[in-house]
């Protein structure tokens, strides 16, 4: 019974420890307008063209004109669709309110999680599912988290604590 009430008190202690944490954050406001927003849009069909009509251009076997159109598809989804979820993500974190942006008890924020697995190695599909989880599953809005999506920097940063 003894041992009970003490873990309770240490959980007490994190829990106030990570809520003063996520209550004092300065939430920061990306320089993100609407109108990057829309030419990262705007953007993707010249890309598109660009993947079909180039293969068709070069005179090369029908295979290579495959390969080279299935190569610029990957690049486009691997690296441009992951730059726009990001200025998607950073809009958000410049237009919503802070009622909004502080329900999450989560570190780091749910924005900020999403920008990391963007950023980071991961391939995109991964990245997307990460970022699922953690909006439908951990990020419950009942208890204070500490959820890194590589788990070196929750390591990292509960050290600092």
């Amino acid at each position: 019974m003894q041992r009970e009430i003490e873990l309770f008190r240490k959980e007490y202690k994190k829990q106030k420890k990570l809520e003063n944490i996520i209550n004092s954050k300065i939430l920061v406001r990306p320089n993100v307008k609407k109108w990057h927003v829309a030419v990262s849009f705007a953007v993707l069909p010249f890309l598109i063209l660009f993947m079909i009509l180039t293969p068709c251009l070069l005179n090369i076997s029908l295979i290579y004109k495959i390969s080279i159109t299935l190569i610029f598809l990957l690049l486009i989804v691997e690296v441009y669709v992951r730059f726009l979820l990001i200025v998607i993500v950073k809009r958000y974190q410049a237009v919503a309110s802070e009622e909004i942006r502080r329900r999450c008890k989560c570190i780091p924020s749910c924005s900020e999680y999403a920008i990391i697995c963007l950023r980071k190695i991961f391939p995109l599909f991964i990245a997307l599912l990460k970022i699922r989880k953690r909006l439908y599953k951990t990020c419950n809005g009942e208890e204070y988290k500490i959820d890194f999506p590589l788990k070196k920097m929750g390591e990292d940063f509960e050290n600092k604590l």
